[in-house]
């Protein structure tokens, strides 16, 4: 679909173009307006209702661009720890999935990092298979890299290994980490979590950064990834994206799907191309609909000049429905922006 042949004046004008396409038609607008009190409505037998809310806000602490705290040692280095484990996680509503995340979370926590900084990451492996943690974008030792017996093996169950790394100004920029072993699986069961190097270069004025990690996941056996997240989450479930008129947001976007391909929008604005794969672009591209292959990043910035609520979202329509969610027609990659 070319989604440049669509208006995007108000919440639902590419939205429902793309649904249209995908056999919703006119069940869109009554859908979205009625999802929040679909959700409250949903069964307590169904839901671990105070799970799904510590979910919620690991999703807009993410969004938020909240980050792990690290220890710091008498020499200033950072000493962050991950624990690779079984997560029970609940994307959407009525679907509790068994994953694998980063310190019970899905996506693993954020790790923020300054140009100099001498890191450490502790990563213990309580999963039932082996395991290593790649840094993707961030030029480091091969024997920190974590490419399976390249030279370090990988880490076993019950195991422990120490990443090492200093880091430089070439790795400024949005990245993310994620399992460098059977790495299709296992960053499909969610072992993945973003990075930002702080950048020496002074932030837009009058901005926020905000930030959104990209997952997929494969439910009910099928071969290709069928359910998809913003910050672990899929709509009714995603976080809202608050900003004042006029002010400028700095939006990162990590996909971190191990197999698809996304294209996102936000209705009733543009976005500005700022940098890809953390390498900022030396001419700014102002595109409606900016692209991320898989493992991909792009920072994109856009200033609202008009209050109300717009769909920031997935312009592929296989990425916007829930596997086995049959009360919300919307679903997956949605998130809404509320212009104050």
């Amino acid at each position: 679909m070319n989604a440049s042949r669509y208006g995007k004046n108000s919440m639902f004008g590419l939205a429902a173009a793309v649904m249209v396409a995908a056999g919703f038609g006119g069940q869109l607008m009554g859908r979205f307006a009625n999802a929040s009190a679909s959700v409250a409505e949903e069964s307590a037998s169904h839901l671990n209702l105070r799970e799904v809310a510590r979910e919620n806000a690991l999703a807009e602490q993410m969004l938020e661009e909240q980050a792990l705290q690290p220890t710091i040692l008498p020499d200033g280095t950072k000493v962050f720890t991950l624990t690779a484990q079984p997560v029970t996680w609940t994307p959407y509503p009525g679907k509790t999935l068994t994953m694998w995340g980063y310190n019970g979370q899905v996506p693993g926590p954020l790790l923020r990092l300054h140009v100099g900084d001498r890191v450490e990451v502790i990563v213990h492996n309580h999963l039932p298979e082996t395991t290593t943690v790649h840094w993707h974008g961030l030029s480091v030792p091969n024997a920190m890299d974590g490419v399976p017996n390249a030279p370090e093996p990988p880490i076993p169950p019950g195991g422990t290994f120490v990443y090492k790394f200093v880091v430089t100004s070439e790795m400024e920029g949005t990245h993310w980490y994620h399992s460098h072993y059977d790495d299709d699986t296992q960053v499909e069961a969610g072992l993945y979590g973003p990075i930002i190097v702080e950048s020496a270069q002074p932030a837009i004025p009058n901005s926020m950064d905000r930030l959104l990690v990209l997952g997929a996941t494969k439910v009910d056996g099928v071969d290709a990834e069928n359910a998809f997240f913003f910050n672990g989450r899929s709509y009714p479930y995603t976080p809202t994206l608050v900003v004042h008129r006029g002010q400028t947001v700095r939006l990162r976007l990590v996909n971190a799907c191990a197999e698809s391909y996304h294209a996102i929008t936000l209705d009733g604005n543009d976005l500005t191309l700022l940098a890809e794969d953390g390498n900022p672009l030396s001419s700014p591209q102002t595109v409606s609909v900016v692209s991320l292959a898989p493992s991909e990043t792009v920072d994109v910035a856009f200033t609202p000049r008009q209050p109300g609520k717009f769909l920031l979202y997935d312009t592929v329509a296989s990425s916007l429905t829930n596997p086995d969610d049959n009360q919300h027609g919307l679903g997956g990659m949605v998130a809404q922006v509320e212009v104050r």
